[in-house]
């Protein structure tokens, strides 16, 4: 008998955020081996909550600088908004962890292991704030990515999580209300690309049907 079940409607935004968080889940639990082997498991566990969202604004202001403090710290800076000033910080870090449910606080099982790698590139790092990664320079961040692109351990990681970070950046995450389901601002990504909103139709496509002007 047929069945009367819809397929579920599918947006290229839908299967690119399913396609990123299925990527960042297999290799996060790769990695895990290599915290574990490491001894940072436990650094892990006992992280308070402020050094987990330091090191992913650290990190959005690796992948998409602006004018916040984490930009201006790391030495690369714009004087638009970047990706720590959009508020999805929170979002993100919420995503990674729900992204494996069966492994707890895994968000702050990557911070870890940014950290651990922030010491290892410069032991000397200090800086306004608690996690070490937040307070390297631009430059060691790019040794911290390098020192994940050889390692075998790490390498899904390092290649999946600049783009999962940039995805949230330029998402509407930090200006959506879930609750009302509706926007609360203009997103950053709308901004960075000029992007002019929601439109049944844009006038730049005007001639491309039947080459006349639509009517």
């Amino acid at each position: 008998m047929a069945s009367d079940r819809k397929p579920a409607h599918v947006t290229r935004r839908n299967f690119l955020g399913h396609a990123l968080l299925a990527s960042a889940s297999s290799a996060l639990i790769q990695a895990s081996g290599f915290l574990g082997a490491k001894g940072w498991l436990s650094d892990a566990r006992a992280a308070a909550g402020d050094a987990t969202v330091d090191t992913f604004n650290g990190l959005l202001a690796f992948v998409v600088p602006g004018s916040d403090t984490y930009s201006t710290a790391q030495g690369v800076s714009t004087p638009e908004i970047g990706g720590v000033s959009v508020g999805a910080v929170d979002v993100l870090i919420a995503t990674v962890d729900e992204s494996t449910p069966f492994v707890p606080s895994f968000s702050a099982q990557v911070a870890a292991i940014l950290n651990g790698l922030a010491l290892a590139v410069n032991p000397a790092a200090s800086g306004p704030f608690v996690a070490p990664f937040a307070n390297l320079s631009f430059a060691a961040k790019v040794g911290v990515f390098q020192i994940m692109d050889g390692t075998a351990a790490l390498q899904s990681l390092a290649g999946v999580l600049p783009p999962f970070v940039a995805f949230f950046a330029y998402s509407e995450a930090g200006a959506f209300d879930p609750v009302t389901r509706t926007l609360t601002g203009l997103p950053l990504g709308w901004t960075l690309s000029q992007y002019q909103g929601v439109s049944d139709g844009r006038a730049e496509f005007l001639g491309y049907f039947r080459n006349d002007d639509g009517r």
